[in-house]
């Protein structure tokens, strides 16, 4: 891999599905249009509200950044590589000699009968290099990649659960997806912490449970 090169001239371009930005805002509005009309509610009496208009200008910029950065979110093949530029705006490109296979495979979702198209773009040891999952990504897209890149595709014919994706190709899923009970615990140490540190910076500026001091 090829950190921070971009990706060639006449490279065609993946996006994401065009419904997770529509999806992702409606869902956020939803969840912090309630929670500032309650803490406008509570702080306007005692003029703290100062404190809870920062707090929605400093959201909303945030908002805006991440609204750019999905935008900019994307993938580019051609016969010579394929490069991806993340959420968070790395920009990886593998050529065309490093990718040893594509593995294409539907997973069980949600614990149910429903399935997944996933696609894996791994090394010559079978690590994945670059990965297009169906909730994100069209199977149109997935297959541009398997037609534009001249390499070996391994397609499952039927579908798995992530366990057994993860004892058939160890190498394809995700840190916390090998090793979930950490990656639980990590999580629900992090939202503690957020907890406690959302508490305190309330309680700073006089919010607490049993109303403004």
């Amino acid at each position: 891999m090829i950190a921070g090169r971009r990706p060639t001239r006449g490279s065609r371009r993946l996006r994401p599905h065009n419904w997770l930005f529509r999806q992702g805002l409606a869902a956020t509005l939803a969840f912090l249009l309630p929670v500032f009309a309650v803490l406008y509610f509570l702080t306007i009496p005692d003029g703290a509200w100062i404190v809870v208009l920062a707090t929605q200008v400093a959201t909303v910029a945030l908002l805006a950044v991440a609204a750019i950065l999905l935008v900019r979110t994307g993938i580019w093949v051609d016969a010579n590589g394929i490069t991806e530029r993340g959420f968070f705006g790395a920009m990886v490109t593998v050529p065309l000699e490093a990718i040893g296979s594509i593995v294409v495979v539907h997973t069980y979702h949600g614990g149910g009968a429903d399935t997944i198209p996933q696609l894996f773009v791994c090394d010559r040891e079978g690590n994945q290099l670059i990965r297009l999952r169906g909730q994100f990504w069209s199977v149109e897209n997935m297959d541009l990649i398997r037609e534009e890149l001249d390499v070996p595709v391994v397609e499952l014919t039927e579908s798995v659960t992530s366990r057994e994706l993860l004892e058939k190709y160890p190498g394809l899923l995700y840190w916390f997806e090998r090793r979930p009970v950490l990656a639980a615990a990590l999580f629900c140490a992090a939202a503690l912490a957020g907890g406690v540190l959302l508490y305190l910076g309330l309680a700073l500026f006089g919010i607490t449970s049993n109303g403004l001091r």
